[in-house]
């Protein structure tokens, strides 16, 4: 029997994430690009993924008989009398002797093993012959496949596989004589029903592989990245349409079976569509393609909808690239040739985003409040602009009334404001008094942050003769400088800008309750046009949370620093950047060890929009024909991801929602409309002893779920927990844990589960046990020796768990003599093979009689 080192336990990104802790490495792939993740790992030897030992457990065909296999505890079943000492994995075993011809269905495998993984170790095959393989995946996902080895299955002539080769329907071929790889090969699938063909098409004496499966997740993007908001054609195998409306979050183009092997000899075609109002933004994140293969493998973009449209850029190897575009289609266009060892290219994913061109409609009102000087200042301004190449469109209005600066003026181009009087506003230093030097001195209150922001400005010296410079404290002979700006540099408003080169400016945040801006000039002669324009607002930790430097409006909160308790509204983003189209926020609460988070959702304005929401045990949802993306919504997410609530529509009848949390959540508002979704919640960080991370060494105890009914609401109050106790012992043991709970709720609701303890990152390792509520009452004996487990409650629902957990411990009096390790208690060495019962009855005459000293 082949001998398959180092297997544990990892499932795909599937709902068996709530069954137990998951184990998911990712490891360094040999190429950058490659993105792949095991779907095994471990650290013991056994025989197969599901057997721990050949021999010396009871036989399910044979009570007598104790020779047979002994199978993982979790998802593995006996291969029964075919095959005695093997195990595979339960609703497989009876393939065990002929691995060939079978259908792997994920509901059935899920139902028997809870698994959404397994392992593919064919039967050894004499040439011609050929094995099927068929997959069953539910809605949702799509199969992975990673091949480890491969005997006498074809093998390459420099263009294609011959005699033979493994293809995942529609795939790539791989072929070999005999290849073990160190890096799998990744073949995906998003097929309904994928087929795995084996084919041995020439004289072999032994033809075999070995290759794990998953089902994945397709919404996942830890596993691949599917397409995403493309439209596909009709009767083509790879041609999309990406249009404008269906992109507002963004979309994603990929080759085929992305990030695995793309077929050969493919030509796909992904035309992006958009209105004359937008410009097309994409980013190649990742291209991969066989290294001098360039004109057989490539990335070809078009500007406009035919391969005979003009081309913009050409991609091969490892090349990465981002364009933005202005018109009306874009096209591109993906290559392949044919199969190229060693099977480790995977094509190419690109993000593709619209970006709307907004346009100011001139005005032919003037005013008569613009000075002389300032008029031709502007008119010179805009010709400088005219000879470096602007497109200009400007209309004829007071700068100054637009905007109006705020705080302690002086006749200078000085500004110090307060946080105490004003909490935003702007600085434009055009129009005021001459001077080489111009400050913003902003002072906060207790627990203030400033942000500031460059809306415009101009520095027209040469070799850094004037500057912008940007500090955080009050002092710029003390501060910490965060950014300084030489001349020449230049950045116009956004009337001025052209439309297709403006990006939002670049935001700089303080760490202390001041900040300064300076502009120094070369001089200060009346005719110098430089200046700067500076918005900046001040933000209270204490009260809206930590301000996230590198975004608008996302905010976190601290369960050690923040306030324990507090009120949270909606976002106002446009109290500093006036920005059009889809804008999402989130505010995180981060709960310390052993706290627990309590947000609720207690009023919102009524939406017109075409959605539902509607609750249930499991969360809240939203549901609507139309993408989220096209509306003001509002959710509520744990840090797995997992949207534990979406309100959308009119959901006042549902209020209050609420969601108590042993781990981060966030609130993500997202808006749509000009005037987004008004909302107000409450949150409260709470010091518990019900759930949390906990380490003990007693060698018993009890653990108790606690009243948690007292702090629930009376509609939609969910909870979500994840607990961890490690039972640590230093001597040798045997321990026993015993779980009881009232509760009949489904696993998904609410499990415990037994893990060896791991040393690196998550302290739960391989899965031993699984508890669920409909078990009522279990008792699970742990080998001896095992000294450390670690002991995981997660749950999710309405209802929250109910359960008391005692553990136990029986061990030896150690032996002091350098003699080895002591022996296992009276019923381990009875029940193994070879034990002395001499051996027994002196061991339990030396502990009485040391008891008996030990009384004395």
């Amino acid at each position: 029997m082949a001998f398959v080192g180092a297997v544990g336990e990892m499932s795909a990104t599937r709902l068996s994430v709530w069954f137990g802790a998951v184990l998911f490495v990712a490891t360094t792939p040999v190429h950058s690009q490659a993105t792949w993740t095991p779907i095994y790992l471990g650290n013991h030897s056994q025989v197969d993924l599901w057997t721990q030992t050949t021999t010396g457990c009871p036989c399910s065909f044979n009570s007598s008989s104790k020779d047979c296999a002994c199978c993982v505890p979790s998802g593995g079943c006996s291969c029964g009398a075919a095959s005695p000492d093997r195990c595979a994995q339960c609703g497989l075993e009876e393939h065990c002797a002929n691995m060939c011809n079978i259908t792997l269905d994920s509901k059935e495998l899920f139902t028997k093993s809870y698994r959404g993984f397994g392992q593919i170790k064919s039967p050894s095959l004499e040439g011609p012959s050929r094995c099927t393989y068929r997959f069953v995946p539910d809605p949702g996902e799509r199969i992975e496949l990673q091949i480890y080895r491969l005997i006498s299955i074809g093998r390459h002539n420099g263009t294609a596989c011959e005699g033979g080769w493994l293809q995942l329907e529609g795939g790539a071929r791989v072929c070999g004589r005999n290849e073990r790889f160190g890096q799998p090969v990744v073949l995906f699938s998003d097929k309904s029903v994928p087929i795995l063909h084996m084919q041995i098409n020439e004289n072999t004496t032994r033809s075999q592989f070995l290759a794990y499966f998953s089902f994945s997740s397709k919404a996942s993007i830890t596993v691949g990245w599917p397409v995403k908001g493309g439209i596909p054609e009709n009767n083509t195998e790879c041609n999309w349409v990406y249009k404008d409306t269906n992109c507002r979050g963004g979309c994603v183009l990929a080759s085929p079976g992305y990030p695995g092997l793309y077929p050969p000899n493919i030509r796909c075609r992904y035309l992006i569509t958009s209105d004359p109002r937008m410009s097309i933004a994409i980013n190649f994140t990742a291209v991969l393609l066989p290294a001098n293969h360039c004109t057989s493998d490539y990335i070809a973009v078009y500007s406009g909808p035919t391969t005979s449209s003009p081309l913009l850029k050409m991609l091969c190897g490892k090349e990465k690239t981002s364009l933005m575009y202005n018109g009306q289609n874009l096209l591109v266009e993906f290559r392949t040739g044919p199969e190229v060892p060693p099977f480790d290219y995977n094509g190419f994913v690109a993000n593709l985003n619209f970006i709307e061109i907004t346009t100011e409609t001139p005005t032919t009102t003037t005013t008569t409040t613009t000075t002389t000087s300032t008029t031709e200042s502007i008119g010179k301004s805009l010709d400088t602009m005219k000879s470096i190449g602007y497109n200009v469109r400007y209309s004829n209005r007071d700068l100054h009334d637009q905007r109006k600066d705020q705080g302690t003026t002086s006749n200078s181009c000085d500004l110090e404001v307060s946080g105490e009087e004003v909490r935003t506003g702007h600085h434009d230093t055009r129009g005021k008094p001459k001077s080489t030097t111009c400050r913003l001195v902003l002072r906060g209150r207790a627990y203030d942050t400033e942000h500031v922001s460059l809306a415009s400005y101009n520095l027209s010296a040469p070799s850094c003769q004037s500057s912008i410079e940007i500090y955080d404290g009050g002092v710029p002979g003390t501060a910490r400088s965060l950014e300084r700006i030489c001349s020449p540099a230049q950045r116009l408003p956004r009337e001025l800008m052209q439309q297709d080169t403006y990006v939002e400016p670049k935001r700089y945040s303080s760490n202390s309750r001041n900040m300064t801006v300076v502009l120094r000039r070369a001089s200060n002669n009346p005719a110098d046009e430089e200046y700067m324009d500076v918005s900046y607002y001040f933000h209270n930790e204490r009260e809206g949370g930590t301000q996230q430097p590198a975004s608008v409006c996302n905010v976190e909160y601290y369960g050690l620093t923040s306030r324990t308790n507090g009120s949270v509204v909606h976002p106002e983003p446009h109290r500093l950047f006036a920005m059009d189209g889809p804008i999402k926020c989130r505010q995180h609460f981060i709960p310390a060890r052993n706290q627990s988070v309590i947000i609720r959702v207690e009023s919102s304005s009524e939406q017109n929009n075409p959605c539902e929401t509607k609750c249930g045990d499991s969360g809240c949802h939203c549901v609507s024909s139309e993408s989220l993306e096209n509306m003001d919504h509002l959710l509520l997410v744990s840090e797995t991801g997992h949207i534990v609530t979406c309100l959308c529509g009119n959901y006042q009848d549902w209020l209050p929602v609420g969601i108590r949390s042993w781990t981060p959540v966030y609130i993500e508002w997202s808006r749509f409309s000009k005037a987004g979704l008004n909302f107000s919640a409450a949150y409260e960080f709470i010091n518990d002893t019900y759930c949390g991370d906990y380490t003990t060494t007693e060698p018993e105890g009890e653990v108790n779920s606690g009243d948690l009914a007292s702090t629930g609401l009376k509609l939609n109050q969910y909870y979500q927990q994840r607990c961890t106790w490690i039972l640590h012992s230093t001597a040798d043991r045997q321990l026993t844990i015993e779980v009881n709970s009232t509760q009949s709720r489904p696993c998904t609701a609410w499990n415990l589960t037994i893990h060896e303890y791991s040393k690196n990152g998550d302290p739960a390792g391989q899965r031993l046990r699984t508890f669920c509520s409909r078990d009522t009452h279990k008792n699970f004996t742990l080998p001896w020796k095992t000294n450390t487990v670690v002991v995981r409650l997660q749950a999710l629902g309405r209802t929250a768990p109910q359960y008391t957990m005692k553990w136990r411990s029986q061990t030896v009096i150690a032996n002091t003599h350098k003699s080895g390790p002591s022996p296992a208690p009276n019923h381990v060495l009875s029940s193994s093979t070879g034990s002395d019962p001499r051996g027994t009855q002196i061991l339990v005459l030396a502990t009485l009689l040391i008891t008996y000293a030990a009384g004395c």
